[in-house]
């Protein structure tokens, strides 16, 4: 009796042993060529990064260069190959940011800027009171999806559940996660019926066959309309959510109807609503340059036209997350923003 359970116990240390093991190597090493929903896993925490690609759980080019510019930012070495060091580095980059404490800054203020309870980021940097000091480096915990899917190019869109239909399969459609899914309807499980509705990020800005950058971008954009500049490139908190937000363009006010030309030529990549932008228009210049004109009142190209420098392209206006008649303006090189300012001529 007693030798049996011993083969009992032994048998229990193995299978817990193994389980252990299968948890910590639970993600595979990931390199271009690779396919799977750990792929896709890996595209939807570049895309919360900010990281302009599409979430189809194909590891291609685009999804190598994002990595590289990952690793080097992070001082890993950039061979594109996604091993337990860059796995670590993404899970720690999407869930907290670092934040140097500025004069005037109180935990009150930052819990509102980034939408987490002071006692999050009390506890997330063993803080005992409420007293902060300049200069001094915060954790600030990302408490949802690191705003994820939820960014200027994706939309929650609702779905009825088909026969048939499955989380993996619409994540494959959809290009984004089951993670991401069953996180943005609070599911538990896995298990969907036919008729339920759900909500879906989807893709509604695609870059993945835009062309790639491969000679130096000149300086020799035109201002797509004059006017004062309200809101520059970078770190600013938004208008309308009131939350610490990356702008990734220029705000240039002016009265509504007011022309909008093509900063250079190229094709009009898209042309019509985009959610949080309104009315707007997309131009692909070659050399993996592509310019975003929002917020327009009425737009006056069709996607795949060609248009030329200077060419009218649509009419300013406030459609979309805006808060009053302004355009944005934005300039992408291999689908990342630059600051428009140093290739406006």
């Amino acid at each position: 009796m007693g030798r049996n359970k011993l083969v009992i116990i032994m048998v229990l240390f193995i299978f817990l042993s193994s389980s252990i093991i299968s948890v910590e190597a639970s993600y595979r090493v990931l390199q271009q060529g690779m396919e799977g929903r750990d792929v896709r896993e890996l595209q939807e925490n570049l895309v919360m990064l900010g990281y302009r690609i599409i979430i189809d759980g194909n590891f291609g080019p685009a999804t190598k260069s994002a990595i590289i510019e990952f690793q080097r930012k992070s001082k890993l070495p950039s061979d594109g190959v996604v091993g337990d060091q860059t796995w670590n580095r993404l899970k720690d980059a999407i869930s907290f940011d670092k934040y140097k404490v500025k004069f005037g800054d109180t935990l009150s203020q930052l819990a509102h800027t980034y939408d987490v309870p002071v006692t999050v980021i009390k506890e997330a940097n063993k803080l005992d009171n409420d007293i902060i000091r300049i200069n001094q480096e915060l954790i600030i915990p990302k408490t949802a999806l690191g705003g994820g899917i939820d960014t200027d190019f994706y939309e929650i869109i609702s779905y009825k559940v088909r026969r048939g239909d499955t989380l993996d399969k619409l994540a494959s459609k959809f290009h984004t996660t089951i993670r991401t899914i069953k996180q943005v309807n609070n599911f538990k499980t896995s298990y969907i019926r036919e008729g339920q509705l759900i909500k879906i990020p989807k893709l509604i800005i695609d870059f993945s066959n835009t062309s790639k950058n491969r000679t130096a971008v000149k300086k020799d954009f035109i201002w797509p309309i004059r006017g004062r500049i309200s809101s520059g490139y970078g770190w600013r908190v938004h208008p309308i959510l009131n939350k610490k937000h990356f702008h990734g363009g220029i705000d240039i006010a002016v009265r509504s109807g007011t022309s909008v030309k093509a900063a250079k030529a190229g094709k009009v990549l898209g042309s019509g609503w985009v959610s949080g932008f309104g009315k707007t228009v997309t131009i692909d210049h070659g050399n993996g340059v592509v310019t975003l004109y929002a917020h327009n009142s009425q737009l006056l190209v069709k996607q795949g036209q060609r248009v030329s420098q200077g060419q009218v392209i649509a009419k300013s206006g406030s459609t979309g997350r805006s808060t009053g008649p302004h355009l944005d303006f934005r300039i992408f090189i291999d689908n990342k923003t630059v600051n428009p300012l140093k290739y406006l001529d």
